[in-house]
């Protein structure tokens, strides 16, 4: 994050350490992502969290973007409507403990381009900055599912030190075979358990495909949209949310 937007990195501070952070990331100026707020347990409850949300704030209204939102989990959303923000969504997160030994691995390069053309369709910005870091850093990781006119449909697993998380995962044509390859092929990816993804929750396919699959809800949250500006739009399209910020 500090690579991708370092002015948009946040820190609060005590006598010269740091606690607390939040992150932000504008995609153009279209829309700007609040996440990532973290606060030291010993100080939770001091305004810390609100203040830098604020901040959040403020930098992408400096950056002029249409619309600003974050996904936040149940405990913090009267806060996030306190500082201005309206739920206009939810999404459920998913959790798989372990997955079989059949582990496997993607024979070729990801078809990167098409791949940048299907996001910026479907998401409706251009996180083509964030997609290219996501593929220096994991280049094997990407599945991908085509039609006759290019790739309709991919998804990444991001390997973390303990864990793993699909996401994004796009697929133009919602339908069962090819949401069940995209899924099943992500799970075929991962080398570190548990593996997670957040379906929103107007995601119905997916969230069958990945239940049968062997998923399990974990806990649900809502998506947020800053009320004085345009409010976010889930795409039907977006099946997995990528790089989840979780206020």
């Amino acid at each position: 994050m500090i690579s991708l937007e370092p002015k948009g990195c946040l820190v609060a501070t005590m006598n010269g350490r740091p606690i607390g952070l939040t992150t932000t990331i504008a995609y153009g100026k279209s829309v700007g992502w609040i996440g990532n707020v973290v606060v030291d347990g010993k100080h939770r409850g001091a305004g810390i969290g609100s203040s830098l949300v604020q901040s959040a704030i403020r930098h992408l209204l400096h950056r002029h973007v249409k619309t600003i939102a974050l996904y936040s989990y149940p405990e913090n959303e009267a806060m996030h409507k306190r500082l201005g923000f309206d739920t206009t969504g939810g999404f459920a997160r998913l959790s798989m403990s372990h997955g079989t030994e059949n582990s496997t691995e993607q024979t070729g390069r990801a078809p990167l381009y098409q791949i940048l053309g299907l996001d910026k369709r479907a998401f409706g910005a251009d996180r083509s900055r964030l997609l290219r870091r996501l593929y220096r850093e994991f280049p094997k990781y990407w599945a991908w599912v085509t039609n006759n006119a290019g790739v309709s449909g991919y998804s990444l697993v991001k390997r973390y030190q303990d864990s793993s998380e699909v996401g994004p995962l796009i697929c133009e044509e919602t339908n069962q075979e090819h949401v069940a390859t995209l899924v099943g092929s992500s799970i075929g990816l991962t080398k570190k358990w548990p593996l997670e993804m957040s379906v929103p929750e107007s995601s119905l396919t997916v969230m069958e495909a990945a239940m049968r699959l062997g998923f399990r809800v974990e806990r649900k949250g809502v998506v947020m949209s800053y009320a004085t500006l345009d409010p976010v739009v889930i795409n039907p399209s977006v099946g997995a949310f990528g790089f989840l910020d979780k206020g």
